[in-house]
């Protein structure tokens, strides 16, 4: 890996150094540094903002919307390049979900499998802080399903059958020591009742193997790494974003992840968009991004108002689903994945370079 440290960078550093400045790309967005409930009495957000490890105090109930509109999720996503897993755990309040989702990004092919319980309302049991010891599971016929976090390590395992065949997994996530991640709370405008809290945690290597019938996929953490969108909130009914996300290994055997999106709430407080390098998170300023519009297989150009994320993704795969029924209620979601290239800048100003690196980004449009 080539590290290139530039000369404005390195000038401005100094500059900073001189005034006392911790980082040399001090933006300006709110950073939550003490422990702070996330609602008020009223259900409104206390402090909209971001922190690095969650110092927001979740407490569903201390929510004031209608109980059919609160929303609570643990979604895992692994890739090694050539198969994603997704594995879901969500209470939306009028129904409760457990889905495993195994996707060959070769070939297109889909094997799943799910157990949905109808008016949940809370009961599915997630939890108020995602990295907090603790076991979430769903047990139903032919469906069993335990997800252990500890400290270091999130041990996912799955027994189940669909249509006569066995689904396992037995997966190992590594969490090393001071892991930081985005954690965001946001509001929406229009009505004081919603918010966003969501946890993206990167760079966890993965080991283990899951297998779908006669079908087994062995997963090393050398090339396959997951990461855990952890969401809770009140949002309206229409709500479109796009997302991105992805980890690799560089070339000198440091680990490297990134997380960006908007679109999803006013994020006046802070972006979406944070750089991890080695478990150390690097707050980043705005992103956008310009693609051919009329194909989706095309290179997507992401580059940072502050010239800290100046990225192309060749994509080779896009994940496309739809299950909005009646053009009423559900989701369409373009995820595609690629090859990632191109140039970040930590917060000390040094140039990393990234080449071959697999991610994805979304365009995801949702009513419900």
């Amino acid at each position: 890996m080539k590290r290139i440290i530039k000369i404005t960078a390195l000038f401005t550093a100094v500059v900073l150094a001189f005034a006392g400045a911790v980082s040399v790309f001090a933006a300006e967005q709110h950073r939550i540094t003490e422990k702070t409930p996330l609602l008020d009495e009223n259900g409104k957000l206390t402090e909209p903002g971001y922190c690095t490890e969650n110092l927001y105090e979740y407490d569903r109930k201390a929510i004031k919307a209608r109980p059919t509109r609160i929303k609570e999720w643990d979604f895992y996503q692994i890739t090694d390049g050539r198969y994603m897993l997704q594995i879901t755990i969500s209470d939306i309040s009028l129904a409760g979900a457990a889905i495993f989702t195994l996707v060959d990004m070769r070939t297109g092919e889909r094997y799943e499998v799910m157990n949905i319980s109808l008016l949940t309302f809370g009961r599915m049991g997630m939890e108020s802080d995602a990295m907090s010891e603790h076991t979430l599971s769903r047990h139903r016929r032919n469906f069993d399903l335990d997800i252990n976090v500890t400290k270091n390590e999130t041990a996912i395992k799955l027994a189940a059958v669909k249509n006569g065949q066995n689904v396992t997994a037995d997966l190992s996530l590594a969490m090393m020591d001071g892991l930081e991640s985005l954690v965001m709370a946001v509001p929406f405008t229009g009505n004081d009742k919603q918010f966003y809290l969501n946890q993206k945690i990167n760079s966890m290597p993965v080991t283990g193997t899951v297998t779908y019938g006669d079908l087994t996929v062995e997963f090393t953490p050398d090339r396959a790494f997951a990461l855990l969108d952890w969401g809770r909130g009140v949002w309206p009914y229409a709500q479109q974003w796009y997302w991105g996300n992805g980890t690799t290994r560089l070339e000198n055997g440091d680990l490297f992840g990134f997380e960006i999106g908007w679109g999803f709430g006013d994020m006046s407080a802070a972006t979406e968009n944070m750089l991890f390098y080695n478990g150390k998170a690097h707050k980043l300023g705005k992103i956008t991004m310009t693609r051919d519009e009329s194909d989706w297989l095309a290179p997507w150009h992401f580059t940072c108002e502050d010239g800290r994320f100046e990225m192309t993704m060749t994509p080779y795969f896009d994940n496309f689903t739809s299950n909005r029924v009646l053009g009423l209620v559900g989701n369409i979601c373009h995820q595609v994945f690629g090859k990632w290239e191109g140039t970040v800048t930590l917060d000390d100003g040094t140039v990393v370079e990234i080449k071959d690196m697999d991610a994805f980004c979304e365009l995801s449009d949702n009513m419900w």
